[in-house]
């Protein structure tokens, strides 16, 4: 790391100051302050990823890890402000705090710890950045200029070609972003987008462009009632017209900018609620609920950024036509006429809402079941007679087809009257005024206003129609953005026991008293009173029959699913103490096999799930080791690629034994992990291979749960 940059670091001790002080800088919002306890960096570096999150997460902020190929590091830079950028100083481990990137792209704005503001620059945070990597290939490349010869400057440019060629699938963290978790308040995300500046530009640039719309109108239509077009009268109404087309491509282009950013904040939140849902409520709606929610939630987006800028665009243009109209020969009369009009108007759009929620009561109902029904095709197939495989497609279809007539007829009556109903209006309440004697020019403005009032009512119209869509569409959605909030709340305290502190031996690790839940809708508890106390090294084994509860708990233990009543303590601190992440990462579980599944990637990345990755290769020796102890050697040795094979469902197909496995060496290897929950992980094995798993699992267990069928 070169010089300029020495001024600027920050010790990897001070991260969490680095955060919360680049947070204040790029004005992001700060719920909570940074706690002492988030100060302390551990000791073994390969903890230090888990540190920088909960010290995140303590400030109400999330680290967004930017994973890159080492020859777009460039790339991923210029778009990471604000970030922490991990580098290796003179100091030992260190980070940046980028504060942002010029204009230019040649430098980068810094916060020292001092909390003064630098520019260095970008290339030479860039090599830093990569000599992470490149420290492990420079002493080759450096041998092979040696005897190539090569000078100042070719020799430096030379390396640099060398070790892009040589690097080029290398990857590596370039920086972690920080912003505000997708389930933050909505007012924080506003502000972090700076909304109300940008929405002030818009309402600024429309405004101009009706003034100058207005001004064109005045010009022609004056020029054309006295009979006076000359040159000069064209000349400043095309001055006009040209001005407009500027500023309504940089109305477009912040628009389309700000619709971005709603949409991807869109997509951030539902994508957060959905992986955080309760287990239950995720069983209870089926794939066919939530692909229809996949469908709502696309339309809800479109509907509420599409109708949200049109109406309020619209309701600017609105407004300058009735203060344009008071001045023509309408005068009040013309305004109360507008009024009257838009009232009328908007009770026809308010009765649309219930059309419109019929119809997509019908859509979804449809759609819910025809996924159901194609899940369970060959089961169709084989047990309902043919001629009622499509009795209730059909009533589902009969109901859909009726709202729909009923919805496009109302909406075509409403559009219509919203395009065509204004202009014969205000035609009349321009007449008294016209017949009055009224000057050209006030004719001109009259008709320049009623034409953009009318314009203005039909685009308004088509905005509300679209907000009351998405409000009915948001039904289904909620539960998803209400989950990705409580998931937020959950994760803002740090974890109160590190994983590696030492409990003392009269210290149960994990102790449940008094347990009771009772599943939605059932007609009574599936636990009632459960009690148990687990002591580190313990095996513990866990029979009962089919209902008795044993996955439930088990579930409950793992933190998939809320606890009802009682008391759960890990490490001697309740459950409500933990963060869902603290809790999740001290109990490393195998769900059945019905609720665990293989990820599309490589098998060393399903394996290290509850690991940092990129893996090192002590993560991926060890990996290698417990396969072959799980007696997945052969597989890895038929597997070309080894560890790096893509398995999943566009890759290498495992067995449901192979499977198994994978899942038992997932929970085996999840870092940190004080107690292991097994649950029903050995039915697909044979004897053979089950007592030689067991064997395996007896030796690594720090504690273990077995659930299994007597």
């Amino acid at each position: 790391m070169t010089g300029e940059l020495d001024a600027v670091v920050w010790p990897m001790n001070r991260a969490g100051e680095a955060m919360e002080a680049l947070a204040r800088a790029a004005r992001l919002p700060l719920p909570h302050p940074l706690p002492a306890l988030s100060r302390a960096v551990p000791e073994d570096p390969r903890r230090v990823d888990m540190w920088l999150d909960t010290a995140a997460h303590a400030l109400g902020l999330e680290l967004d890890p930017l994973y890159t190929r080492h020859g777009e590091v460039d790339k991923v830079l210029a778009q990471a402000a604000p970030a922490l950028v991990e580098l290796k100083s003179a100091q030992g481990p260190s980070v940046i705090a980028l504060l942002g990137v010029s204009s230019s792209g040649g430098l980068v704005r810094v916060l020292a710890p001092d909390d003064t503001r630098h520019s260095v620059s970008f290339s030479t945070l860039a090599d830093a950045v990569r000599e992470r990597v490149e420290s492990r290939q420079g002493p080759v490349a450096e041998r092979v200029l040696e005897r190539a010869g090569l000078r100042e400057p070719e020799r430096t440019q030379a390396r640099k070609a060398l070790l892009a060629v040589q690097l080029s699938n290398i990857h590596l963290f370039a920086a972690r972003r920080l912003r505000l978790p997708p389930g933050a308040r909505l007012r924080g995300h506003l502000r972090a987008m700076r909304v109300g500046r940008r929405l002030l530009l818009l309402l600024l640039l429309s405004a101009v462009i009706q003034v100058c719309m207005l001004s064109s109108w005045w010009l022609i239509g004056r020029g054309a009632f006295e009979g006076r077009l000359d040159r000069g009268w064209l000349w400043a109404w095309a001055l006009m017209g040209l001005t407009m087309v500027p500023l309504q491509a940089v109305l477009a282009w912040s628009q389309g900018a700000l619709v971005l950013d709603f949409s991807a904040l869109l997509r951030r939140q539902l994508l957060a609620g959905a992986l955080a849902l309760p287990v239950d409520e995720a069983r209870r709606g089926g794939i066919g609920e939530y692909v229809g929610r996949t469908f709502e939630s696309a339309g809800m987006e479109q509907m509420a950024l599409a109708g949200g800028f049109s109406s309020l665009l619209a309701v600017l243009d609105l407004v300058l036509a009735a203060s344009v109209m008071v001045s023509g020969p309408a005068g009040g009369f013309g305004l109360v006429a507008l009024g009257a009009f838009c009232g009328a108007l908007a009770v026809l759009v308010v009765r649309q809402a219930s059309r419109f929620r019929q119809w997509t009561d019908a859509r979804v109902t449809m759609t819910h079941a025809l996924i159901e029904r194609m899940i369970g095709h060959r089961t169709r197939l084989a047990q309902e007679k043919p001629e009622r495989w499509h009795e209730e497609e059909d009533h589902e279809l009969a109901r859909y087809a009726e709202a729909s007539e009923h919805w496009d007829a109302a909406t075509a009556r409403v559009m219509t009257l919203a395009r065509r109903g204004l202009l014969p209006v205000a035609i009349l309440a321009t007449l008294p005024g016209v017949l009055a004697g009224a000057s050209t020019a006030r004719i001109a403005v009259g008709v320049g206003a009623a034409l953009l009032a009318a314009r203005a009512v039909t685009t308004l119209t088509t905005g509300v129609l679209a907000l009351n869509g998405a409000r009915v569409l948001f039904r289904g959605v909620r539960p998803i953005l209400a989950a990705a909030s409580q998931a937020t709340a959950a994760k803002g305290a740090a974890s109160p026991l590190p994983p590696d502190a030492e409990l003392p031996r009269t210290q149960a690790v994990l102790e449940v008293r008094d347990l009771v839940f009772k599943h939605a809708q059932a007609p009574r508890a599936v636990l009632d009173r459960a009690s148990m106390v687990v002591r580190t090294g313990e095996r513990v084994l866990l029979e009962g029959p089919s209902g008795s509860g044993k996955s439930t708990l088990a579930s409950i233990l793992m933190g998939l699913r809320g606890k009802g009543s009682g008391l759960m303590l890990l490490g001697g601190l309740d459950m409500a103490t933990w963060s869902m992440d603290g809790w999740g990462a001290q109990i490393a579980g195998a769900p059945q096999f019905h609720e665990n599944h293989v990820v599309s990637g490589t098998l060393a990345m399903n394996l290290l799930l509850g690991r940092s990755w990129p893996p090192t290769a002590e993560d991926m020796s060890l990996a290698k080791v417990l396969c072959e102890e799980l007696g997945l050697g052969e597989l890895l040795e038929r597997m070309p690629s080894g560890l790096m094979e893509q398995v999943g469902e566009r890759g290498w197909q495992l067995s449901h034994g192979e499977q198994s496995r994978v899942f038992v060496a997932r929970a085996l290897l999840q870092r940190g992990a004080r107690v292991v929950v097994l649950d029903e992980a050995f039915g697909a094995l044979d004897p053979v291979t089950m007592r030689k798993v067991m064997a395996c699992v007896e030796a690594r267990a720090p504690t273990l749960i077995v659930i299994a069928h007597p």
